[in-house]
């Protein structure tokens, strides 16, 4: 067995555990371990002690090696006999967590999505915890449910677009290529892959192709594309003469509201497009173009990135000489809201540490749970001082870094904070955030994060919308309220680059970097992988056309202590 296949089986044991609603600790265990796996660059079964991997214990070593020679591990095999199979797939539905899935089924005994979809909504808002509101979400998720439907996100899809545009990029026959659609534009989620190549012997490129191990069903087989499915996902290689690969790649990247707009600039230039090149209007003569640098250049465009072809403005930007200079992976100098082991974060502060001097950062901001989040090991004030103590310990360690501790600090339902302002006091930087009572509605939501935002020690709001892709929808908020107060209270609003979260989303970004509200750009990180999960946040920033100007973690480590010192 595959280790992408392992990590499925196990996070697989995960969900079922929650649906069972076990104890957390076993949940995490499981979720640990398949994230161990998925950082691992070798197959498990060449891992002669799979103790030796972070976070695998005897048990979870265990059951990986069942599943790495190819056996059935018997505590999976107890939990699908004991668990209908349709509650996982419920588990998909957005706002329906497996704790939910499995109350719905012991309790009312749903089995699955179309059971579900059948439940009148008194039945559901009876139950003790769900409201007439959340009644209706889940049946509505339910009824709308389409589980073709359901796309990657960024790290699934990018991990899977490296992997095939390596192989299109390694045959001898490619001269040039390039992943397009949604993924090049870094859209939040993505649905299936574009490859673009360029080849002069399309036939061998396409061959191959179709006979490549990742090649699990051939949809379609000619010599300028082949369409195949892989792990379940299009991926459409489409092939072009290296002359013609500038047009091509430009048309398959989208998107289509930037390709639509494009063409009619063009034609009131008397130029007709298409992925086959530029012709003079009404002749059909279409020249081909080699780059689309050159395509926008005889546009009269400056060459416009692909994370902002989305008809938002960009072409009337190229035209003036105004496109923003976009903020890079490179200029973000560090991070500020990390988990450790001192809460529910699986590293620990010299780990994380030496993963973010990896990374090249200046400086990193331990951000463990507050007192009041007990799921996650929230720290009460006396082992917040106790890890105070243990990250002052280990900056004195580290020449190349500076280490800071702060706290992710719950906001109550009434506004007010999970620590009084004496222990926030003794923070470095305070991150507050919405993590329970999500359906209050959106009136009592604003007033709650607007209350938070106005305490003197609240530096930022952390994933201010609550959502996670695939799985909840945000929460009712007046995001431009909060945008607004933002600005007058000199709080920064957090763009979180967890892939499932990227939160706040792209139209918010922009919304608040124009009313000249910073923004912070951290990965939330619960372990060492994950702090490379920077670059899916920059890539949502890029799509908002925000400057490195505007992110307060772009600021070398001398500015942003005085940013630290100077408060609010």
């Amino acid at each position: 067995m595959q280790n992408k296949d392992i990590v499925r089986a196990l996070e697989t044991i995960a969900t079922l555990m929650e649906i069972r609603d076990e104890a957390y600790y076993r949940v995490l265990g499981y979720q640990r371990a398949a994230e161990s796996v998925a950082a691992l660059g070798r197959p498990a079964i060449e891992v002669d002690d799979l103790k030796t991997l972070p976070h695998v214990g005897a048990t979870t070593a265990e059951v990986i090696r069942d599943l790495a020679e190819d056996r059935t591990p018997q505590l999976l095999a107890d939990l699908t006999a004991e668990i209908p199979e349709g509650l996982v797939e419920m588990t998909h539905l957005p706002s329906v967590g497996p704790r939910t899935v499995g109350r719905l089924w012991k309790e009312l005994g749903v089995t699955n999505v179309e059971e579900l979809a059948g439940v009148e909504p008194e039945r559901i808002s009876s139950l003790k915890g769900f409201g007439n509101k959340s009644a209706e979400k889940i049946l509505q998720a339910a009824r709308t449910y389409n589980a073709t439907e359901r796309r990657m996100l960024l790290d699934e899809a990018t991990s899977l677009g490296e992997q095939i545009l390596s192989f299109v990029r390694a045959h001898p026959a490619t001269e040039r290529a390039e992943v397009g659609g949604s993924l090049r534009r870094m859209k939040e989620t993505v649905g299936d892959i574009d490859i673009v190549a360029a080849s002069e012997d399309p036939d061998s490129l396409a061959d191959d192709f179709a006979e490549a191990p990742f090649a699990e069903e051939v949809l379609a087989h000619g010599p300028k594309k082949v369409f195949i499915l892989s792990g379940g996902t299009e991926i459409d290689l489409r092939i072009v003469d290296p002359g013609a690969y500038g047009s091509l790649l430009h048309h398959f990247t989208g998107g289509q509201a930037h390709n639509i707009a494009l063409r009619e600039r063009a034609v009131k230039m008397g130029i007709n497009i298409s992925e086959y090149g530029l012709a003079s209007a009404g002749t059909g003569d279409y020249k081909p173009v080699a780059t689309e640098e050159d395509l926008y250049l005889r546009l009269g465009l400056a060459y416009i990135p692909p994370e902002l072809r989305e008809d938002t403005g960009e072409i009337e930007a190229a035209d003036r000489g105004r496109l923003p200079d976009l903020v890079s992976v490179e200029d973000v100098r560090g991070d500020l809201h990390v988990h450790t082991n001192y809460s529910d974060g699986k590293g620990t502060i010299e780990s994380m540490a030496e993963a973010a001097i990896e990374l090249g950062y200046e400086y990193l901001v331990f951000c463990d749970h507050s007192q009041s989040l007990r799921v996650a090991n929230g720290l009460s004030p006396e082992r917040l001082k106790e890890k105070i103590e243990a990250v002052s310990k280990a900056d004195e360690g580290y020449e190349e870094i500076h280490l800071l501790c702060g706290s992710e600090v719950d906001i109550l339902k009434d506004g007010s904070l999970d620590y009084e302002d004496d222990v926030l006091a003794t923070l470095d930087l305070v991150v507050a955030s919405v993590h329970t009572s999500f359906g209050v509605g959106e009136k009592a939501m604003t007033e709650r994060i607007v209350r938070a935002m106005n305490n003197p020690y609240v530096r930022t709001i952390g994933h201010p919308t609550g959502r996670i892709l695939n799985r909840r929808e945000p929460y009712e908020v007046d995001v431009s309220r909060l945008i607004r107060e933002a600005a007058a209270t000199n709080t920064t609003l957090e763009l979180n680059a967890y892939v499932d979260r990227l939160d706040l989303a792209v139209p918010y970004v922009r919304e608040a970097v124009g009313a000249n509200v910073s923004i912070t750009i951290d990965t939330d990180a619960h372990d060492e992988r994950a702090l490379g999960f920077v670059k899916y946040g920059v890539s949502q920033a890029r799509r908002a056309w925000v400057e490195k100007e505007s992110v307060i973690n772009c600021l070398p480590f001398d500015e942003f202590e005085k940013y630290l010192k100077n408060g609010k």
